[in-house]
């Protein structure tokens, strides 16, 4: 019996990477695809309102289903803000924005989703001045695919 708990434990150890694999499979992303959509809008506030504007760029990955567990099809969908920019309307000066968020939502046709992002002085301590800005996009997809199909976006004061 010694001579064949090796061999015993291999296959014991080879299954269970397969069923641990399985797993982690069924909720990964299938594919990405990805859009920029043109940003603008003003962030109101003291020491003066932001004129922002730029291209944001989002990315949607299908995350699969598992029908075993019923879950309904789901995206993950990832916002990069950092081609998006500021400049004060009274004293002309650049803001910067250094935003990525990601969040998970329901695969629909279509969707509206809001997400908060830091704007502060492009100075070396303007950081210390942040304040907030947001930006609200409307997203079509191809509910198949989970491609994200078109969208517009807007920036305001939260």
């Amino acid at each position: 019996m010694k001579l064949y708990r090796p061999l015993f434990a291999r296959v014991v150890l080879s299954l269970l990477v397969a069923m641990v694999g399985g797993l982690l499979g069924g909720s990964s992303a299938l594919a990405d695809s990805s859009v920029a959509i043109a940003i603008s809008g003003t962030v109101d506030g003291s020491p003066e309102s932001v004129y922002v504007s730029g291209l944001a760029q989002i990315t949607s990955s299908l995350v699969k289903t598992d029908p075993k567990f019923n879950h309904p099809p789901r995206v993950i969908l990832s916002f990069d803000l950092h081609n998006v920019t500021g400049k004060g309307l009274s004293s002309g000066g650049t803001y910067v924005i250094k935003s990525q968020d990601e969040i998970l939502r329901p695969l629909v046709p279509f969707d509206q989703v809001a997400i908060a992002f830091p704007l502060y002085p492009n100075t070396t301590i303007g950081f210390r001045s942040a304040r907030a800005g947001l930006a609200s996009f409307t997203l079509t997809f191809d509910v198949t695919t989970g491609v994200i199909t078109g969208g517009t976006a807007t920036v305001s004061t939260p």
